[in-house]
C-alpha cells in the first residue's frame, strides 16, 4: 500500500510541477528557480538530520558526486525556468519526457555497458517526430523566433539532466541518496548565487498564486519529489518507475489547459501520442511489463 501510494503522488508530483514552474517565475524567473532552491536545501536539512545516520562527507570524492548532481538543477532546471516564460507548461512536460532517451543516447557513449540499438534509435526518431508535430503548428507567429530558442533551450535542460544522471552512475559512488540530494542542493544554491548574487536579496512583487507556486515547487517538486522517487528506485522495479515519464505529459497538457488556458488540440495530442510511442520502443524492456 505505502509503494503504491508513493507511486502515485509522484505521479501527481511530476505532472503537478510543469505548471509550478511556470507560475512560479512569473514574476521574475530567476528569482523563482533561485528561491525554489534555496528553500528546498533549507528545507531538506531536517530531513537529513531526521534520515540519516551516517555523517555528512566532505571528501574529494562525495565533492565529484555533489558537483555531479547538481548539473540536473543547476544547469537543468535554471534553463527550464528560462523557457517556461515562453512555452506552456505542457510542451515543457512533453520536453521532459525526453529525459530516458537522451540519458540512453548519452548513456551509449559514456557508461561501458550501454549500447545504442536500432530500436532505439527508431524510438528517439519516432519521439523527434512527434516534437515537430507538436510544435510546428502551434508556434505563434508573432513570437516565433524566440519559441525556438526556448524550445532549444529545453532540451538543453534535459541533455544537463541526463548528463548530470550519467555522471553520477560512471562515478560509481556508495553514497546514501540523501547526501546526494543535499550536497546537488545547496551546490546548485552557491552556484545560482554566482551567477545572480543579488537575485534573493532583491524580491519582486509576488502575488499569491506565484508565492504558492514557488513554496510548492521546493517542498512537495524538489524535497518530495527527490526522496519519493529514490524510494521507489529502491523498492520498485526500475521497469516501473521508467513508466513514469511516459505517463505524466498526458496530465500534466490536460492539468495546463484547465487551471492555466493552454491550446490543446489535434495536432498537440497527435505528437504527444508519437513522443510516448517513441519512449515506449526505446524503452524495450516494456515487453516485460505487458507480459507481467
Amino acid at each position: 500500500m505505502q509503494i503504491a501510494i508513493a507511486y502515485l503522488s509522484i505521479i501527481l508530483i511530476w505532472t503537478t510541477t510543469p505548471l509550478a514552474i511556470k507560475w512560479s517565475g512569473e514574476s521574475d524567473w530567476m528569482f523563482g528557480v533561485a528561491a525554489r532552491t534555496a528553500l528546498a536545501a533549507l528545507l531538506i536539512l531536517p530531513v537529513l538530520w531526521w534520515w540519516s545516520k551516517a555523517s555528512f562527507s566532505f571528501q574529494w570524492q562525495a565533492l565529484r558526486v555533489y558537483l555531479a548532481a547538481s548539473i540536473p538543477i543547476l544547469g537543468g532546471m535554471t534553463a527550464m525556468y528560462w523557457a517556461s516564460q515562453y512555452l506552456p507548461s505542457g510542451w515543457i512536460a512533453i520536453l521532459f519526457a525526453l529525459n530516458p532517451v537522451v540519458t540512453g543516447v548519452l548513456a551509449h557513449y559514456c557508461l561501458p555497458n550501454s549500447r545504442m540499438t536500432v530500436k532505439k534509435a527508431l524510438g528517439v526518431l519516432i519521439s523527434l517526430a512527434g516534437l515537430v508535430v507538436i510544435f510546428a503548428p502551434n508556434l505563434q507567429h508573432q513570437y516565433v523566433q524566440v519559441q525556438v530558442i526556448a524550445i532549444l533551450v529545453a532540451l538543453l535542460s534535459v541533455m544537463f539532466h541526463s548528463y548530470g544522471t550519467v555522471l553520477v552512475k560512471r562515478l560509481n559512488h556508495d553514497l546514501s541518496a540523501i547526501h546526494v540530494v543535499v550536497g546537488a542542493l545547496w551546490v546548485t544554491v552557491i552556484g545560482q548565487f554566482l551567477i545572480a548574487p543579488t537575485t534573493l536579496f532583491d524580491w519582486p512583487e509576488l502575488g499569491a498564486r506565484e508565492s504558492l507556486a514557488i513554496a510548492y515547487a521546493a517542498s512537495i517538486g524538489s524535497v518530495g519529489g527527490f526522496l519519493l522517487y529514490f524510494y521507489l528506485l529502491k523498492k520498485v522495479d526500475a521497469i516501473k518507475v521508467a513508466l513514469i515519464p511516459v505517463i505524466t505529459p498526458v496530465f500534466a497538457l490536460l492539468l495546463g489547459h484547465w487551471l492555466n488556458h493552454e491550446v490543446l488540440n489535434a495536432s498537440v495530442w497527435i505528437g504527444t501520442g508519437l513522443v510516448v510511442f517513441g519512449l515506449m520502443i526505446f524503452e524495450w524492456r516494456f515487453q516485460r511489463v505487458w507480459r507481467r
